[in-house]
């Protein structure tokens, strides 16, 4: 039983320390948006993982130009893992009002389980990923937003292809899915409950998440 004890602690011990390589040459900050809100300014970060590996519990902060921190949610994680090929947005605190114009800094990406750090300085371009940035504000529109019983989705890059759309829960699952090659599209609410959600839409090559609040 003692060999058995000694053996299990082992192999955890070495599972932990092995642990897999994240490369941050692989990940890419799409954008930076801020969020309309009530008493608390916010922002939407959204980064694409285009690497093998997983990033868990990830955390993001983000710096301005002259290193002055700006939003942080080190106390704060996303519950489930940053997959390979997802794009994944955070909603983070921020001193804020708005985004100044040209805005320039550092995103810092953390896996708390390894407490390992990728830095990218913003903006920055994806195209070397292979996601082309759908990712101008103009190209996807979400409206109403609040929205009650039906989320109105515009793409103004749509170009008679085809595009895919995945509608998640603020906890990661996904709750809704379809395509069309329309580029108006719409969803019904049906029984979702009120709360935070996550639209993304894939087209090709090209992926781009934005947030709707259902009330």
């Amino acid at each position: 039983m003692k060999k058995i004890t000694l053996l299990f602690i082992f192999i955890s011990v070495f599972a932990f320390s092995s642990k897999a390589q994240v490369y941050c040459g692989n990940f890419c900050v799409i954008g930076i948006n801020n969020i309309d809100t009530i008493g608390v300014n916010t922002l939407d970060v959204t980064i694409y993982n285009g690497d093998s590996h997983q990033v868990n519990y990830p955390t993001i902060v983000v710096t301005n130009a002259l290193g002055d921190t700006v939003a942080n949610i080190e106390d704060y994680f996303y519950l489930f893992a940053h997959m390979p090929g997802d794009t994944l947005t955070q909603t983070i605190p921020t001193s804020l009002d708005s985004i100044p114009a040209g805005f320039t800094g550092t995103v810092y990406l953390t896996d708390r389980i390894y407490s390992s750090t990728c830095a990218f300085s913003y903006p920055m371009t994806c195209t070397t990923l292979g996601i082309d940035e759908l990712a101008t504000n103009s190209a996807m529109s979400i409206y109403p937003n609040p929205a009650t019983t039906t989320i109105n989705i515009s793409l103004s890059e749509l170009k008679n292809n085809q595009a895919h759309f995945t509608m998640y829960d603020a906890t990661g699952k996904r709750v809704k899915s379809f395509s069309s090659f329309a580029a108006e599209n719409s969803i019904d609410r049906d029984d979702l409950p009120s709360g935070i959600y996550f639209i993304t839409v894939l087209i090709g090559d090209k992926q781009l998440t934005k947030k709707i609040v259902l009330e």
